[in-house]
């Protein structure tokens, strides 16, 4: 953490030193007041798909400063761009980028600007502006190559529909070797703590020449060199908090001045209005992974905190920081109330320290099965590697770990086998029962996707389909087959009472280019049996697919969901899921659990993460950053992954169950905080019943949605400082206890809470 302080500060510190210049912008008439004789802004052109006084102007009567701007409008699915002229950079150097956007009507489209060099275009992060906005401030920065010499900022939009529409103003462009000035820096400082999500919230719990112990939030990224942040503030104890039913954690350091062996904690039971037994209390060693290779060149690279080992003992290095994250799960009988304890650092069998530890107990319960549906997707045969047991208990043991952190879904697909006996479908459905019954049995399963799926997810087109039992998709025989299929499968699930939870999973990510063979492969479906949920991964903007699908699993990022869209697919009785939670080890850690609060916000029922396993060319243990993936029509492109993406479980090197991260505890806490506005929701609609109100559920819903306001103020801008967090979330709960539901008005996580 320090080393990202000083980062943010250097810049400052040099420019105040004696005699520091500040530095210059390179971009030529950056405010786009010089005007050519055919009245467009000096050194600015259009570029590839901007044309000059159609799609891009000079505006004279809107500026963020002084008297000009540039307009750039939209195309209908493509581009639209107005590139300043070139100039000259150095290698391997830092440049600093900033600019004003104003944005109007750009529902489906997005603005933003990225760097042309004389190698390649640049993508910076965190450029993108939406929807309408008033004039705001981004900034950016891209260290060049080797063999770049020049760079050039190009103003963009892009529109993903076939109406454009929409403008964005850019105004005040700056690029600035090694530094912004000085004003800008400050504005810079506040946006790189957000964007890095540094939080204040360390706190020591004993020092002394030997042994310095200090505790942090979950979210925190506990590095091993960085010691004890210099903003952590002394404190008695680690508080927890939670409902009954509820499982809430705390990650405590031991930074000692000489090597210690055998380093563990003992636990013990906590006293209050009652008692909370010593085995509710857990911990785990907090391991590190490798970060070589990032996306966002702001990642920091090297060891970095991540998977959660096996409990036992461990070394502690002198001078480094050794992390535990410890957890209580609070009894469901357990009373309101403070309960009070503590946990015993030892090291070779004797006590070192010891942990003062209280938890507070809120009067109300979470389910045991969460209010927000998740479907976390695995792929079993690779932990093959590490695990030689048999493949069936291996993804038993998976499903147990996602179990353990909130979700209820089954994260591999679940088909029927059949085959065609004399020109007739025969299902055999002997082992898909008995795989369903399992998970039902055993976790609760809420949800499963119903195969077969043909195609999709990696942009090649409608070509590269599968086949079913050895026919083309839409051919006369399986436009006869494949119905009757459907029919035997779907009355089968009837009959078991299943077929809600089915969700039937035909193409991920259809493209504009073939949506019209989809749709129809998905009403075959709906003609074997109009009640199947047909499933998709696009947005509701894709009209073409209204009427046909019911459970929509949107990407939830601007410009694919659109309050417009989403809200008339809800009011048509459809399902709003959305994709992909977070699974990244790049940005701010607190992301995985406050994009909960955002599909709380914006009202979605449950949420798809496309894999936890994804070791594509690599072993997790040595580098976490999957290698990239061909994709394309023709092969023709690469999809490059940040660090631990897709991945949030970890193989044992030794065999057994997987080993869970810190990723995935912040997931379960955002999923319990879905629960927790739900309750209040549900409070209030009862309260707002009670006083005859108007609307209640609109009362209830806009109230919960100023709650959330609190952490989300956009689609995926949000308040990262945890000490937020925590404020919002006690307040939630504080509001929950004033609102004291009767048993008689209870109601499941199955109520239609939008």
């Amino acid at each position: 953490m320090k080393q990202y302080l000083l980062a943010i500060c250097l810049g400052l510190m040099m420019l105040s030193a004696a005699g520091a210049q500040e530095p210059t912008n390179l971009v030529a008439n950056p405010g786009m007041e010089e005007v050519m004789s055919n009245g467009f802004a000096v050194g600015w052109g259009g570029g590839e798909f901007g044309k000059l006084g159609s799609n891009v102007i000079l505006d004279s009567k809107l500026a963020h400063s002084g008297k000009n701007s540039i307009r750039v409008g939209t195309n209908p699915r493509s581009f639209v761009t107005c590139a300043a002229k070139p100039f000259a950079v150095k290698s391997n150097t830092t440049y600093y980028v900033t600019w004003w956007c104003r944005t109007d009507g750009m529902k489906q489209a997005r603005a933003y600007l990225w760097l042309q060099s004389n190698k390649a275009q640049r993508v910076v992060p965190d450029a993108n502006q939406f929807i309408t906005q008033e004039w705001t401030q981004h900034f950016a920065q891209y260290t060049t190559t080797a063999d770049e010499t020049s760079l050039g900022p190009v103003l963009t939009t892009h529109h993903i529909s076939e109406s454009a529409g929409g403008y964005a103003w850019f105004d005040d462009v700056g690029v600035y070797e090694g530094g912004f000035p000085p004003e800008i820096a400050l504005l810079y400082k506040a946006v790189l703590r957000n964007r890095q999500g540094i939080s204040e919230t360390a706190l020591v719990l004993s020092k002394s020449a030997a042994l310095t112990v200090w505790t942090d939030n979950l979210a925190a990224k506990i590095y091993r060199e960085d010691g004890v942040p210099d903003y952590a503030k002394p404190a008695k104890e680690v508080i927890l908090s939670g409902a009954r039913g509820e499982q809430d954690y705390a990650q405590v350091a031991v930074l000692p001045a000489a090597d210690l062996a055998g380093v563990e904690l003992a636990v013990a039971d906590l006293k209050g209005p009652g008692t909370i037994p010593a085995a509710r209390v857990e911990w785990w060693p907090v391991g590190y992974c490798s970060i070589t290779k990032v996306k966002n060149q702001q990642t920091r690279k090297g060891f970095t905190p991540d998977p959660l080992l096996r409990t036992g003992p461990v070394e502690a290095k002198a001078g480094q920081n050794t992390p535990f994250l410890i957890s209580v799960s609070i009894p469901r009988e357990a009373k309101a109330g403070t309960y009070k304890g503590s946990v015993t650092i030892k090291a070779g069998g004797k006590p070192i320290a010891t942990v003062p530890l209280a938890v507070q107990v809120y009067n109300f319960d979470l389910p045991q099965d969460p209010a927000f549906r998740t479907v976390l997707c695995y792929t079993a045969n690779l932990f093959k590697r590490w695990d030689q047991r048999p493949l069936e208990d291996i993804e038993k043991d998976i499903i147990r770990v996602l179990y353990a952190h909130g979700t209820r879904g089954k994260g591999t697909f679940s088909e029927v086998p059949a085959k065609i006996v004399e020109g007739k479908v025969v299902c055999d459905f002997t082992a898909f029962d008995q795989q369903i019954q399992w998970s039902i049995d055993n976790l609760h399963l809420n949800v499963f996707f119903l195969g077969p799926q043909f195609g999709g997810g990696t942009s090649e087109g409608w070509e590269k389909h599968s086949k079913w039992l050895g026919m083309e998709p839409l051919s006369n025989d399986f436009n006869r087959l494949f119905p009757e299929y459907l029919r035997q499968v779907g009355q089968h699930l009837r009959q078991k009472g299943w077929l809600d939870m089915a969700y039937l999973y035909l193409w991920d990510e259809p493209e504009p280019s073939y949506f019209d063979k989809v749709v129809a492969l998905q009403k075959l479906a709906l003609q074997a049996d109009p009640g199947f949920k047909i499933w998709e991964t696009t947005s509701p903007n894709n009209e073409a697919f209204w009427g046909v699908v019911k459970a929509w699993a949107v990407p939830f990022g601007r410009p694919y969901f659109t309050e417009e869209s989403v809200d008339k697919r809800r009011a048509a009785g459809d399902e709003i899921w959305v994709y992909n939670i977070p699974a990244s080890l790049e940005g701010p850690t607190q992301i995985h659990r406050l994009w909960f609060w955002q599909a709380a916000k914006y009202g979605a029922v449950g949420a798809l993460l496309w894999s936890t396993t994804y070791y594509h060319k690599i072993d997790p243990w040595e580098d976490i950053t999957p290698e990239p993936y061909v994709i394309g029509h023709h092969q023709e492109s690469l999809y490059v992954y940040e660090a631990g993406q897709a991945i949030m479980i970890y193989p044992d090197k030794q065999g057994g169950p997987p080993l869970p991260t810190l990723r995935l505890k912040l997931l379960q806490k955002g999923i319990d905080d879905f629960g927790y506005l739900t309750i209040l929701q549900q409070r209030l609609m009862a309260q707002a019943q009670a006083q005859k109100m108007a609307d209640p559920q609109g009362y209830a819903r806009a109230e919960m949605r100023k709650m959330a306001g609190g952490l989300v103020k956009d689609i995926n801008s949000y308040v990262t400082d945890t000490s937020v967090l925590a404020s919002t979330r006690a307040a939630v709960a504080r509001r929950i206890e004033e609102l004291e539901l009767p048993a008689a008005k209870a109601r499941s996580y199955w109520w239609c809470w939008w």
